[in-house]
């Protein structure tokens, strides 16, 4: 029952998050073309089969039952769909278009029935055709600064300094981390032989995909350089690793949680029932010396089931306490970091300092931060390793990061993940490929510049092939999705 109501969840929240990347792109197309007097002859969320459609105006306005996309559908505009007689039209309306331009008019009224009309997008000019096939990159781009900016002055921001990394950090087993190289205890030192203000600006995934990227971090008093390898992208979201690189490591003093939810009710927790409580700090388990969390951590795996004792010093008393572990091997306890580090704190107000100017700023710094990532991971699918499989993400793996994302931060991560993945959409739609806007983008820009339309055939053929690599492209994704997710 736990496990299907995850995945409704999960499935809301993939469809929440597409509908509104999707409604945001096709409204960029719709009112540009709107706004130059273009006639939208329909407007789709979602691809056929339609669920349900209303008629306003000249516009059919639906909702498809193919949720992976929609569209926006401008009188005279090529696409790849047109049938033989179309084609035939379209040629004949190239020729007029030609005559037109050579100062031969002709009136509306004696226009025949396939001749382009004033309100269609091929009569207008090359700069306003530009807008309107841009305008859904527009918008996405406009939608994921508005986001982070939003939640940058909605929610506090928390930075801890290097200089408050004192414990040096603890590198979890199956963890990107641990791929790269890094191990408990390792002091952070530099990357690419620049010192970075912030823990935070470490673990980013970010710098991995930097060309000649490596971290310099000091080991039992050695400085050892880690360099990542040009595949680091394939394990990004491997199955087998958890994405995370590191965490900062800290004294084993500690917050004690009484219980555990369940589906089945609180579960009580072995270090409260013992009679540990906060702000113990132990300092041996079993009579081994525990000085960090990470230690306590390491120590605990593979004691379930067993009773482990704890020495723990609270206050000037020295207590010892037997815990009997649960199934799970777990104690129940969490490092209590309260006081222990000096954090920086950045709150964003409308007046002040820091003040909206400045989330606009680093909003936008950061949306566009993501378009970057990707155009680097984009460059890097042509490098020895790397692999395409491992790369991408289908309905399925977003679903389950939308999952994860709101089980660990609620809305707050959800409006992350949507804005990011509003920058990644305006990316990929912005790349030359025909059937994508960038390859529209692409034929008006050559036509722009030598001032000379594409013949038809040449657009429809494009459009056509591009079609077929996206279709292939997205059977791929689902393929890998699947076999991902029963594997």
């Amino acid at each position: 029952m736990a496990l299907a109501l995850q995945i409704i969840k999960a499935v809301v929240l993939v469809l929440t998050g597409i509908t509104i990347l999707v409604t945001i792109h096709e409204l960029g197309h719709f009112l540009t073309a709107k706004a130059f007097g273009m006639r939208v002859e329909a407007f789709s969320i979602g691809f056929p089969p339609k669920i349900f459609s209303f008629t306003r105006g000249e516009t059919e306005y639906q909702v498809g039952a193919t949720p992976l996309g929609g569209y926006v559908k401008i009188a005279g505009m090529i696409d790849e769909s047109m049938d033989k007689n179309t084609i035939k039209q379209e040629a004949e309306r190239e020729q007029y278009l030609k005559d037109r331009r050579s100062g031969k008019e002709m009136a509306p009224e004696d226009m025949p029935e396939w001749m382009p009309k004033p309100w269609e997008f091929r009569s207008k000019p090359v700069w306003q055709r530009l807008i309107v096939m841009t305008g859904g990159v527009i918008m996405n781009v406009i939608l994921g600064i508005l986001i982070f900016t939003t939640l940058k002055m909605s929610y506090p921001e928390y930075r801890l300094p290097m200089s408050e990394v004192k414990y040096g950090i603890e590198v979890g087993e199956a963890t990107l981390g641990s791929f790269i190289g890094f191990e408990t205890g390792d002091e952070l030192l530099s990357f690419k032989g620049e010192k970075l203000p912030y823990f935070s600006d470490y673990a980013s995934h970010e710098l991995l995909l930097e060309d000649d990227a490596y971290f310099e971090v000091k080991r039992k008093g050695q400085v050892v350089t880690l360099p990542i390898r040009p595949d680091i992208q394939n394990f990004f979201n491997h199955d087998s690793l958890s994405g995370e690189l590191f965490t900062f490591d800290a004294p084993a003093i500690v917050l004690v949680a009484e219980a555990m939810p369940t589906p089945e009710g609180d579960r009580p927790l072995p270090a409260y029932a013992a009679g540990m409580r906060d702000g113990d700090e132990i300092i041996a388990l079993d009579s081994t010396p525990i000085a960090r969390f990470s230690a306590l951590r390491t120590f605990m795996k593979g004691k379930a089931n067993q009773t482990v004792v704890v020495t723990a010093l609270r206050g000037a008393d020295t207590l010892s306490f037997q815990v009997s572990v649960d199934s799970l091997s777990i104690l129940g306890v969490q490092p209590d970091i309260t006081g222990l580090f000096k954090v920086d704190t950045i709150a964003y107000t409308f007046f002040g300092d820091p003040g909206f100017m400045d989330a606009l700023r680093d909003g936008t710094a950061q949306a566009f931060g993501f378009i970057s990532t990707n155009a680097q991971g984009l460059k890097n699918l042509g490098r020895e390793g790397v692999s395409i499989s491992n790369s991408v993400m289908g309905p399925i793996q977003i679903a389950k990061v939308y999952l994860d994302a709101f089980n660990a931060g609620g809305l707050r991560r959800f409006f992350e993940l949507t804005g990011m993945l509003s920058m990644i959409l305006a990316f990929v739609n912005i790349l030359p490929i025909p059937a994508l806007d960038g390859g529209h983008v692409l034929f008006l820009l050559i036509e722009a510049i030598t001032r000379r339309e594409p013949s038809v055939k040449v657009r429809l053929i494009a459009q056509q092939v591009g079609m077929v690599l996206i279709l292939g492209l997205m059977i791929f994704i689902l393929f890998n999705d699947a076999f991902r997710l029963f594997s």
